[in-house]
């Protein structure tokens, strides 16, 4: 699968399973999450990719605080209170 692929579905698992609102993610941390994971990226191409996810339909919200921008994935299919409610149904 080529770079950019693994790269984008990459960023896809970081938003989903690393990032909510009590715990966004800076440049430099998802950054660092791709080059391990041998993926490299500089912040220019990330804007864009952030954009390409946005109309996909990810909720990649970016949040100032001070003088750092923090990201992190916002509407959900399902919100936590909603999973536990499913797996105790079951």
């Amino acid at each position: 699968m080529a770079k950019g692929k693994m790269k984008m579905l990459h960023l896809m698992r970081i938003f989903t399973e690393e990032t909510d609102d009590e715990h966004p993610l800076t440049l430099q941390e998802i950054i660092g999450m791709l080059a391990a994971v041998n993926n490299s990226a500089d912040r220019k191409t990330l804007y864009d990719d952030f954009e390409e996810l946005r109309q996909f339909g990810f909720d990649i919200i970016a949040e100032q605080r001070n003088r750092t921008t923090y990201y992190h994935l916002g509407a959900r299919d399902f919100e936590l209170p909603e999973l536990k409610l499913l797996v105790d149904s079951v």
